[in-house]
């Protein structure tokens, strides 16, 4: 029996063929859902599902507002080491870009940050937040969190720095990773919306503890990764 041509099996088989032709490239944004429907002679609704079938494989991702496009090569990602984001991405043969979001001092903040007062009790702590992009797509979310007890005036010698050599030339002090996390998580509206996605986004969130020469808990990053976007390395 001759296959029904708007079934959702079918439409992803010609979604498929579309990708493979490299007719739209690697990070490439597709044609709206409308003028792809049109193009494929796939009914919009079936259409719909077939694309979501395709994100849930990571052969596409969604940028909120902005449609689909086409899946870049995953990031490969060891969170246990100290190279910075930017040493690994270029190594890679990738073009990392990076930005801050805020900056400030908060008497709010979740839990996961509670280890920093061990060092120091304070009633707020530093809170940094950011961005990471490759090839002009953002990749991860984060939140660094660090004690002003213990590092003060840390924020503002960030403009030029890295976390790491702030943490040296300004503090003397070799910060190592003490404990990392993992979880698979939905992302809120809040925090999606700095890497083009919605309420509700699939990722990958990474805790790291930091600590210094003494063990001390000195900073602690918590990320959140696109889903599609990174594979996750541990060097034993």
């Amino acid at each position: 029996m001759e296959k029904n041509p708007s079934t959702v099996e079918n439409a992803k088989e010609k979604l498929d063929h579309w990708l493979k032709q490299g007719i739209t490239p690697v990070g490439g944004k597709l044609p709206s859902e409308r003028e792809l429907g049109e193009l494929l002679g796939i009914k919009r609704m079936t259409l719909r599902q077939a694309l979501l079938n395709l994100e849930a494989e990571s052969r596409i991702f969604r940028k909120d507002r902005k449609g689909w496009f086409v899946t870049q090569p995953r990031f490969n990602y060891s969170p246990e080491l100290s190279a910075s984001f930017q040493r690994a991405a270029l190594e890679q043969g990738r073009e990392p870009s990076w930005g801050f979001i805020d900056k400030s001092r908060v008497s709010q903040f979740p839990q996961a940050a509670a280890p920093l007062l061990s060092a120091a009790a304070s009633e707020e702590l530093y809170c940094i937040t950011g961005w990471g992009a490759l090839e002009g797509h953002k990749v991860f979310y984060h939140e660094t969190y660090i004690n002003p007890q213990v590092a003060p005036g840390f924020i503002e010698q960030l403009e030029s720095q890295s976390f790491t050599s702030v943490w040296e030339k300004s503090y003397n002090k070799d910060v190592i990773i003490k404990k990392l996390a993992f979880k698979p998580v939905r992302m809120s509206g809040d925090v999606s919306k700095f890497i083009g996605g919605s309420s509700g986004m699939p990722a990958i969130l990474i805790e790291k503890h930091r600590a210094d020469s003494h063990g001390n808990i000195v900073q602690i990053d918590i990320e959140y990764w696109r889903f599609e976007a990174v594979d996750l390395f541990i060097n034993l």
